[in-house]
């Protein structure tokens, strides 16, 4: 049974984590650049253009990725969700910067549903659509969670916090990964004891 698999377990955490990080973020994004970063309508709309044109060669650039390596795919555009606030913690209010690092996010972010899902499906090779149907209902249940603790967060502490929260699940995820690499690990040494 797939479900009780360790490596399929720590895949569907991973998911999850993954997208409770990015979207703790990205859900108040148009509010995080007005009150965080101090810009207006007009800029807040360049920012999500910007953002939305590279997100699109993201996307083509992961799918060629993913062919190559799940698990490097993965971990480099995962990397965006402890290296952005980092990024924005320093670019302070330096428009140049910001627009610079807004576009790193929007390509590391994008891809995030299909480097997880994929991630994820790659563990049940036996049960792909069982696998699929999972990756969807936890990557829901991702963006809820990130949106629910980044509402939580900008109500407690102020919408600059949010960043944070995805560099603290973005950190969870990177776990998950080294967890089923693990298993995985553990797994091909007691096969290869066995023969």
């Amino acid at each position: 049974m797939i479900l009780k698999k360790p490596a399929f377990i720590v895949s569907i955490l991973a998911n999850l984590f993954m997208i409770t990080a990015w979207f703790s973020t990205y859900s108040y994004f148009a509010d995080y650049l007005n009150k965080a970063r101090g810009m207006n309508t007009a800029m807040i709309s360049y920012m999500l253009l910007l953002f939305g044109i590279i997100g699109i060669l993201a996307n083509w650039i992961a799918g060629k990725m993913l062919s190559k390596s799940i698990t490097g795919t993965i971990s480099f555009f995962l990397s965006g969700t402890v290296l952005i606030p980092i990024f924005l913690y320093f670019s302070e209010n330096n428009l140049w910067i910001t627009f610079v690092v807004i576009g790193l996010w929007g390509f590391l972010y994008s891809p995030s549903f299909l480097n997880a899902s994929t991630y994820m499906i790659s563990a049940a090779p036996d049960s792909l659509e069982f696998a699929n149907s999972l990756a969807t209902s936890f990557g829901n249940l991702g963006v809820s969670l990130g949106t629910t603790i980044g509402g939580w967060v900008i109500v407690s502490k102020g919408v600059e916090y949010t960043p944070w929260i995805g560099f603290a699940f973005g950190l969870l995820a990177f776990l998950m990964i080294f967890l089923r690499a693990r298993f995985e690990k553990r797994n091909q040494d007691l096969l290869s004891c066995q023969n």
